[in-house]
């Protein structure tokens, strides 16, 4: 490691970042962080610690094409990318994601994770995202998910959880999928399914619309079917998949909602990192433990 100093810096972040440092602080971890200057019980990193640290963990919204990353408790972002400029061999760098133009640099710079893409991390993340948009559905209808109609655009990862998070509070559930698998997976699930060509009916009974794919499926053309009442929430990555300026023209409540793990359930949220975190780092460094440098 660089110098041999095991420190991490949690470059930006939100909630669940904060409780994640305050969680390693407990067990001795090294940890400092980057990005948090609003929240004084977290100690800064300086300059020098940027230079001398062994891994920066950069959150799960990802590093943008200027090398920022998202910090929300720093005036809402932090310049990661300037800090892992000439970096000595064996820097370990974890983000949820990369601009494509950054891409090939920290890869040659650093030990490049892509968090975003482990499967037991989205898996895990799943949970606190779909209570989350539960949660901010029942803040913005003034009807009950119980007896509702819910349309949900993607059976992945979210949109399974959503769906049996659904159901069991009563919902009537449909799914807009793409391949024959998803809607036999629907099926087991004793949720309805429709392809995409067809979620423009579908859209136009729901009183609650989910979307969790990250691709513009909420077009225009599709949200002049959809009721005047209904609640469409937009839980996939900035900029979502719904078309927001033609909701507004329509009238319609639409809402993106990134990051729902660290606004819904943070200390969870944190826990799934802490898990997940120590276990990439291990792998990559072949250390089992991240407390006290051991």
């Amino acid at each position: 490691m660089p110098g041999n100093n095991r420190t991490i810096i949690l470059s930006g972040g939100d909630r669940r970042e904060l409780e994640l440092y305050r969680s390693w602080k407990r067990k001795g971890v090294s940890v400092k962080a980057a990005g948090f200057a609003q929240i004084p019980e977290m100690e800064e990193a300086s300059e020098q610690d940027c230079r001398e640290a062994a891994i920066f963990i950069a959150p799960l919204s990802g590093i943008d094409a200027d090398g920022y990353v998202r910090a929300p408790f720093a005036g809402g972002k932090w310049a990661l990318g300037t800090h892992l400029d000439g970096r000595a061999p064996g820097t370990i760098l974890l983000t949820g994601s990369v601009a494509a133009p950054l891409k090939e640099k920290l890869a040659a710079q650093t030990t490049l994770i892509i968090t975003g893409d482990d499967e037991e991390l989205t898996l895990l993340n799943a949970i606190p995202t779909a209570e989350g948009a539960l949660q901010k559905a029942m803040e913005l209808s003034a009807v009950t998910l119980h007896g509702s109609d819910a349309l949900i655009f993607g059976l992945g990862r979210c949109g399974r959880a959503l769906a049996a998070a659904l159901l069991g509070l009563g919902a009537r559930v449909t799914a807009v999928v793409r391949r024959a698998e998803n809607a036999a997976l629907a099926y087991s699930m004793g949720v309805a399914s429709c392809p995409l060509e067809e979620a423009g009916e579908a859209a136009g009974r729901a009183d609650f619309i989910f979307n969790t794919a990250p691709a513009p499926l909420l077009t225009a053309t599709l949200l002049k079917k959809v009721k005047k009442d209904a609640i469409i929430l937009d839980l996939a990555s900035s900029p979502g998949g719904t078309d927001f300026a033609a909701a507004a023209r329509l009238g319609l409540q639409a809402v993106l909602l990134p990051g729902l793990p660290g606004r819904a359930a943070p200390k969870t949220a944190s826990r799934i990192l802490d898990k997940v975190y120590r276990r990439l780092i291990a792998e990559t460094a072949g250390s089992k433990n991240i407390e006290r440098g051991s």
